[in-house]
């Protein structure tokens, strides 16, 4: 019985189907990943459903799938996300259980460090998944020196994470790692015990450089526009302005568009505010309205109607986001807000 360690898959299906055939896989063979199956491959969702229904394989925890658990979405996880679609909470659910570390006799295996002098039931689960937090904790120890050059612990670490270059690097009885950057082009790493023989398959293309063009309009269209305040909508359409891709550019022109003509209905919004004001102050009276005016979600803008008056600079900064402007526009029955922009730009209802 062998067990097969395999590094960083990063989504690359067809290359891990290659390199286990390599390595000859069997069915009595323990398969373990070290962790970030998922992320800038094209194929993140193949490489979940193998790993997931494969008997006897172990996936460790990695940076990558502990950013989806933690909802702290970059571009890369955004795609996914997409990816999976419906499975995304199947996806999370089965996540949540992947172990930090998993110890051989031969060797520890973590996904990105180990900090010496530590028992690895004691470790940081930052440090060996290698988020964020783990990578400060290790530069305020270490400084500039990485990890590896001072791990003086008896058993051998196997690690990925860090992209190594093309090859993996290796210290004699000590130091394993197989993140050899298949996603970027280069090879896809395994490792076999109890030998520590390293096999490898070239990627025949930088499939990250390829899903960062690919994905921009899904997740674009995908994001929660109506939850965003206006200043981000505003900076986002900014930004990719001068896209060279130009279906993503007219769906930001028109995105802007949406918000502009959502704020053009500020001095209907002032009036019907200030009609209800003056309906609650014949009602109840100049010192009463106020408790009247709780019921309503947009009381600080009847307060603010007696007070002074509304400015469309004041509406803007109580509203700050279009769900919440909409919302006030549909509860004071203000015409123009009842549509969003669809998939490819088109008008839609909104719900």
């Amino acid at each position: 019985m062998r067990t097969i360690v395999v590094g960083d898959i990063h989504g690359c299906y067809e290359e891990l189907i290659q390199l286990l055939n390599k390595m000859q896989l069997t069915d009595e063979d323990c398969l373990i990943s070290l962790g970030d199956i998922v992320d800038r491959g094209a194929d993140s969702v193949k490489v979940y459903d193998f790993l997931k229904n494969r008997p006897n394989t172990i996936v460790l925890m990695g940076n990558h799938e502990r950013k989806h658990l933690r909802n702290t979405l970059s571009y890369s996880q955004e795609i996914v996300k997409l990816q999976f679609g419906k499975r995304y909470d199947e996806f999370l659910e089965w996540a949540n259980d992947l172990p930090y570390y998993y110890e051989t006799p031969e060797a520890i295996l973590v996904h990105a460090a180990v900090e010496d002098g530590k028992p690895i039931e004691k470790q940081a689960e930052e440090v060996l998944c290698g988020c964020t937090a783990g990578e400060k904790h290790l530069s305020k120890r270490y400084g500039n020196t990485y990890w590896t050059e001072l791990y003086k612990g008896e058993k051998a670490v196997i690690f990925g994470h860090h992209v190594v270059g093309s090859r993996p690097l290796i210290v004699e009885g000590k130091i394993y790692g197989i993140d050899t950057g298949a996603c970027h082009g280069a090879r896809l790493t395994g490792l076999v015990l109890p030998s520590f023989e390293t096999f490898q398959v070239q990627s025949p293309k930088d499939y990250w450089k390829e899903e960062l063009v690919k994905w921009q309009l899904p997740v674009m269209v995908a994001k929660p526009w109506n939850s965003y305040k206006w200043d981000k909508i505003k900076a986002i359409c900014n930004d990719f302005k001068d896209s060279r891709h130009p279906e993503l550019t007219a769906f930001l022109v028109k995105k802007e568009q949406w918000m502009n003509n959502l704020l053009s209905n500020a001095p209907k919004i002032i009036l019907k505010v200030e009609e209800k004001l003056a309906e609650l102050i014949s009602l109840h009276g100049t010192d009463n309205f106020k408790k009247q005016a709780r019921n309503f979600s947009y009381a600080p803008l009847l307060y603010k109607a007696n007070s002074s008056g509304i400015t469309r600079d004041f509406l803007k900064q109580t509203l700050r986001s279009p769900s919440e402007w909409l919302q006030v526009m549909e509860e004071l029955g203000v015409e123009g807000g009842d549509w969003e922009i669809g998939r490819w730009g088109d008008k839609e209802t909104r719900g």
